[in-house]
């Protein structure tokens, strides 16, 4: 209750009317303890205050010799009184002393502080109170007692003031000897108390120095609702940046004072105790972020202990302490509302990558867990695309989720004190003669200052009261949900550093470093670059945008249009299969897609779905429900191996239940889905009715062969300008034209079989930019990117191929053929409708090396002969058997030049077998026989069914006869000497390179 005049008066009065015999002076006296504990005359005056002080906070060592030297004065009664220290008493200021303890003794000032800190009608009685350092309640209170002071100087302030004694009538307008008592409890409040409190406001990590601290004065560097850090090891500036460690800020909300009573014991060991046995000595700071869950913003509290220490300790050393003590606030400040700005858009936006490690601890410092619950002793790196879902993540792992808290006003008991155990001994002289008597003081053990300064702090009457946690109170009350809307840019800092994500590479939740994401923008970059038909851009764009359209109007209108099949939420899905040799960009398709529509790519393959059907379709119903709720692109890699055609028998029933499975969860889905395989041949009838798009790929042509190596130039070229700006080394050379002009006549060269997919390239770049810096690093001179390290690259990627051929006496593209997976030799109609168009209107090509690839092979007689597939009367697949060949119309200029024997055809019923058939003086031919291409047949076929071109050939002639302009490099007549079945063995090609002859850069 707050004192008025009036009251006060009656509180003196009343003082009066109970004072002992003894004369109060109006003064503040300082002594050791000593003197704080002993009188040393029965007649000694009291004064208003007195004050212990000490050079040292331990002051253990002087109670202990103090009990001793009273233990042999009552011993040795009228004995010699031995030696007695001299007096340390004085009235001025402490200098390098320090205040311990002040107890009141005039009853005036017992009244007036009892009324205004207990706030209660009990007053205290003339019995001493003592407050021990940090005199909590003294300074919390200040103002109002110097309200008091001045109220009361205002009607006695003119009255002289002398000394009281309790021998006197003392009437009530003996009052201004009262005012004078308190009068020097404040002017010695204010010169060397408050000072004490605000001895740290100004202080910050720019002065020059480590401020240090004592462990008493804790709660004078404490402020509530002040932003507090949280250090990590030794404090550096590395440390202060590794935020995976935990949050680094805090907001204070409360402290928690240590409770300590100096107790001798029998011992003689002096000890810190609490009020009771649960209470510890440390020093609490009640702290609190603010954390995410996935649906509104909460307040998540913690308390850090400070043990006591001994003596003075750094700042910086604490576990925690005022923010503007930390190693460049200022900037470290920048960077935290940097990261919380981020935590902000990525909560909104959730598609993002990420390039850096996992976090290894929760924002409290504590050990963080996996999924499964175990605990994560190492980082993880995850260089991957990432979607931020705190809600999904949280209900993988409910461990992670937050403990919110909604903090509320406390209630308290204002003051509770406790008979000091350590007694005032009344001497009967200086020589400590007589024990007079004991007396003994209360010293204050609580007060109710810490939680009148987090009710204040939660106050509507407070304006500088913390209003967010204001606000969680209210929406707690309400029932409403605590959103961005509700945080103010102070509350900024106190975003959590760590966020909840799916990592879209690995298939899992992690808990990452807000600091290492970065946004996903859309990018039609990718798509544009794309070597693909151009047709299939414009088909697969259309149908996509189509897709995710109706998908935003039904989310955001909440419209359910009705799809076209007849039951309901089934077949609102789009699946896209793309299929082809390995290398030409299917996967790369649904890459660009998804980076084209700014939608994240979700990969999975059929590992992650299990092996049994419970598994699959548990783990199949997951991944769709996430693609479909982060409106993902997904994208089911190699969709073979679960696709495969159903068979009969008990040895396929796991196998086939896998597939029905798929397919029943498959009609349901209705996102975007992406499947790919190199095996289209062995897909499931039931699956490929289920696709809306097949689309295939085939081998590069030599226009997308050298666009793509032009693209990895200049990927190379920025790559390498980075490197240089970060490291400051010298800037790669790439010998651009030359490397083209051998990629080119590489791809001429090489059968089709044998020449570099997409992958291959991009492979052989990385190998080659290795390779360059390598040498750069051994001759001590700047890197060059030349022919001579694709050389090498082409060597060893050709002896593999060799080796593979000779062990396996076949071409991956003829085995998958046989296996009846895939036909690399297929030609699409508009492809041969174009090479047709290219026979009738060849293009001529001002640059010689670029017109390379267009010039015919053969240029005799003859065209193209070799070996062709057929498929014979019982289905077997195999190379073409000799029959009868019918001539396909050509020109004398045909594309692949002039052929007397043209396209061979033929039909049978007998064993498979492989041969040359006759045609022409040609290329391949022995005397005046040339060689002629069988189309592929079966029974059923026709010519009309004709897809074949010379140039998808699987291996065959070509390999078994080496190529040589003009001229036939074979000598005999008729018949291939190769009539027969299996293929012959392979040998090493010992061809001349064309570019050997070309400076290596």
């Amino acid at each position: 209750m707050d004192l008025t005049a009036q009251d006060a008066t009656r509180a003196l009065a009343e003082a009066l009317a109970d004072e002992t015999h003894c004369t109060i002076i109006p003064r503040v006296r300082k002594c050791n303890l000593e003197h704080f504990k002993n009188r040393f005359s029965p007649d000694e005056n009291l004064y208003a205050v007195d004050v212990l002080e000490s050079e040292s906070t331990e002051i253990g060592p002087q109670m202990q010799e103090e009990l001793q030297l009273r233990r042999r004065r009552t011993k040795d009664k009228g004995g010699n009184p031995g030696v007695t220290r001299e007096r340390a008493i004085h009235f001025g200021p402490s200098g390098k002393n320090m205040l311990l303890r002040i107890r009141i003794q005039a009853p005036s000032l017992l009244r007036i502080l009892s009324a205004i800190l207990t706030e209660e009608e009990e007053l205290w009685t003339t019995k001493p109170r003592t407050f021990i350092r940090p005199f909590t309640p003294l300074i919390y209170r200040h103002e109002r007692v110097c309200a008091v002071l001045a109220d009361l100087e205002k009607r006695w302030g003119s009255m002289p003031s002398t000394p009281r004694s309790g021998q006197e009538a003392l009437p009530v307008d003996d009052c201004p000897a009262a005012v004078a008592e308190l009068r020097c409890y404040v002017e010695f409040m204010n010169e060397e108390v408050i000072p004490i409190y605000h001895r740290y406001d100004n202080m910050s990590s720019d002065d020059d120095g480590q401020p240090r601290i004592r462990f008493n004065d804790l709660w004078c560097l404490f402020r509530v609702g002040e932003l507090v850090y949280r250090p990590v090891g030794n404090g550096t500036t590395k440390e202060q940046d590794n935020t995976s460690l935990g949050n680094r800020t805090w907001r204070c909300y409360g402290t928690r004072p240590f409770w300590v009573k100096y107790r001798v014991t029998p011992s003689d060991v002096r000890s810190y105790t609490g009020s009771d046995d649960s209470e510890q000595a440390s020093f609490g700071v009640h702290c609190y972020y603010i954390d995410y869950t996935g649906d509104e913003y909460c307040v998540v509290t913690d308390t850090f202990e400070i043990a006591p220490f001994k003596g003075e300790k750094a700042i910086k050393s604490l576990k925690v302490f005022p923010y503007r003590f930390a190693t460049d606030h200022q900037k470290l400040m920048q960077s935290t509302i940097a990261n919380a700005t981020a935590f902000l858009q990525i909560t909104k936006k959730r598609h993002a990558a990420y390039s850096g490690f996992t976090t290894t601890r929760t924002p409290k410092g504590g050990p963080t867990t996996d999924i499964e619950g175990n605990e994560v002793r190492q980082p993880e790196f995850i260089d991957s695309e990432v979607i931020v879902d705190f809600g999904k993540a949280f209900e993988a792992c409910p461990a992670w989720k937050p403990e919110a808290t909604v903090i509320r006003p406390i209630e308290f008991v204002h003051v509770q004190v406790a008979d000091d155990d350590f007694s005032i001994c009344w001497w009967s002289d200086h020589e400590r003669t007589k024990l007079v008597k004991e007396t003994s003081e209360m010293i204050i053990i609580r007060s109710s200052v810490t939680a009148c300064e987090r009710n204040f702090n939660l106050s509507h009457e407070n304006r500088d009261a913390d209003r967010f946690l204001i606000k969680i109170r209210s929406n707690d009350r309400n029932g409403r949900t605590t959103t961005e809307e509700d945080l103010s840019p102070e509350d900024y800092p106190l975003l959590p550093s760590r966020i909840f994500a799916y990592g879209l590479r690995g298939r899992k939740f992690l808990q990452l470093v807000v600091q290492n994401l970065k946004p996903v923008k859309k990018s039609d970059d990718a798509f544009r670059f794309l070597q693909i038909n151009p047709q299939y851009k414009s088909t697969l764009q259309s149908l996509v945008e189509d897709h995710f359209d109706r998908k935003s109007s039904d989310r955001a209108g909440g419209v359910d249009i009705q799809g076209i099949d007849i039951i309901r939420g089934k077949g609102r899905g789009l699946f896209i299969l793309l299929h082809g040799v390995p290398g030409v960009g299917k996967t790369a398709t649904a890459e660009a897609i998804a980076a084209a529509n700014g939608k994240p790519l979700f990969p999975i393959t059929c590992g992650d779905l299990g092996l049994t059907p419970s598994e699959v379709e548990k783990n199949l119903q997951r991944i769709f429900w996430l693609a479909d709720t982060w409106n993902c692109v997904l994208l089911l890699d190699e969709v073979d191996t679960f696709f495969s055609q159903r068979a009969k028998g008990d040895a396929t029933l796991a196998k086939n239940a896998l597939v029905s499975v798929f397919l029943r969860v498959l009609e349901y889905y209705d996102g975007l889905l992406f499947l790919t395989t190199n095996r289209p041949g062995s897909l499931d009838e039931a699956f490929k009715s289920r696709i809306h798009l097949q689309l295939y790929y085939s081998p590069l042509s030599r226009e997308q062969t050298m666009d793509i190596w032009r693209m990895n130039i200049q990927r190379l070229e920025r790559i390498e300008a980075e490197r240089s700006d970060k490291t400051g080394g010298a800037r790669m050379e790439i010998h651009e034209h030359k490397i083209l002009r051998f990629a080119e006549k590489m791809f001429q060269k090489q059968k089709r079989q044998n020449r570099w997919n997409g992958r291959q390239i991009r492979n052989a770049f990385q190998v080659a930019s290795s390779l360059a810096h390598y040498d750069a690093r051994k001759a001590n001179v700047s890197p060059e990117l030349t022919v001579k390290h694709f050389k090498l690259v082409k060597g060893v990627t050709e002896d593999f191929d060799d080796f593979m051929h000779e062990t396996l006496g076949k071409d991956e593209a003829d085995m998958a053929f046989e296996r009846g997976d895939r036909a690399d030799h297929f030609v699409a109609r508009r492809d041969r409708e174009r090479e047709r168009e290219q026979e009738r209107f060849p293009e001529e090509d001002e640059d010689e090396e670029a017109s390379m690839a267009f010039t015919p092979r053969g240029s005799g007689a003859g065209g193209y002969g070799g070996r062709q597939r057929s498929t014979s009367f019982n289905r077997q697949r195999s190379l073409s058997p000799p029959g009868s060949s019918r001539g396909h119309p050509a020109s004398s200029g045909g594309f692949f030049g002039p052929a007397a024997g043209g396209y061979g055809s033929s039909r049978q019923k007998e064993k498979p077998r492989i041969q040359l058939s006759g045609g022409g003086g040609g290329d391949y031919s022995r005397g005046v026989g040339g060689s002629s291409l069988r189309r592929y047949s079966d029974e059923r076929n026709d010519e009309r069914d004709s897809h074949l071109s010379p140039d998808h050939l699987p291996r065959g002639v070509e390999e078994d006869h080496r190529y040589a302009p003009r001229s036939g490099r074979y000598a005999g007549a008729g018949r291939s000497e190769y009539d027969r079945d299996p293929l012959p063995p392979r040998s090493p090609r010992k061809v001349k390179d064309e570019s050997d002859d070309e400076s290596s850069g």
